[in-house]
């Protein structure tokens, strides 16, 4: 397993909690999309599958799918472990690999993948290599489901509170804000606090890099590996299908 920068080492405990209110927000929409997706043609890959909300929805979505839960971040694969050996299913239907996604064992057919949160963290250049490798992977019918997140373009995101969870007496209160930190990226700066008996008990802050990309540069460096990126669901999700042309 080579070794990985990880961005969520500090901030990984808060992380699963606070990304809950997104999956639940969008998950529908996530449901309806999977449901296209061919069965019996291999397993379907949750790429960055964090703490398993992902991998649950597709297992959910696909009850009779095998599943690869590709996540290189130890307390995230720590949560996701956790919530896998808890259900009977998925401790069937899962396999869990803690390479990154450039690195992971993959196999030669796949019945499809989603990458969720996730595509910000590679380069351009890596982002080719990607295409490159999955492209010829997908299974008849299948596609790579991924969504573009906020910023598309290099630009200074006010900072501004992005989740608040209580659990018992305390809350998990989550801060973000970005500046440019070049021509298609962002510097995140997220803060991490916990709040009781009217005071912050501890606070976290995290920076790092997150790489910036619009629809239309989806599009141009998508094609060229023969994949074409279709809008799926509500534009506030972004979600978009990566589907083999023809």
């Amino acid at each position: 397993m080579p070794e990985h920068n990880d961005p969520y080492a500090r901030s990984g405990q808060y992380i699963d909690i606070m990304i809950a209110g997104w999956w639940e927000h969008h998950g529908e929409t996530l449901v309806e999309a999977l449901g296209e997706l061919p069965s019996d043609a291999g397993p379907v890959v949750d790429a960055g599958a964090g703490g398993g909300h992902g991998t649950r929805l597709v297992a959910a979505a696909l009850p009779e799918a095998r599943i690869l839960a590709v996540e290189p971040s130890l307390p995230l694969r720590t949560v996701l472990l956790s919530r896998i050996s808890e259900d009977a299913d998925l401790r069937d239907r899962v396999t869990v690999d803690g390479d990154d996604l450039l690195s992971a064992y993959l196999p030669d057919r796949i019945g499809g993948m989603v990458m969720a949160n996730l595509l910000g963290h590679f380069s351009p250049h890596e982002r080719d290599r990607l295409w490159e490798d999955l492209a010829p992977r997908l299974a008849p019918g299948a596609f790579i489901l991924l969504n573009l997140a906020a910023p598309l373009k290099p630009e200074r995101v006010e900072r501004a509170r992005m989740s608040e969870v209580r659990l018992g007496d305390r809350s998990y209160v989550g801060w973000a804000a970005a500046e440019p930190s070049g021509p298609e990226r962002v510097n995140w700066h997220m803060t991490y606090e916990i709040h009781g008996d009217g005071r912050v008990l501890a606070s976290d802050d995290v920076r790092y890099d997150w790489w910036t990309i619009t629809e239309d540069a989806l599009r141009a460096e998508t094609s060229p590996h023969g994949l074409r990126a279709v809008p799926h669901g509500p534009s506030e999700a972004g979600l978009y299908k990566l589907l083999p042309e023809g």
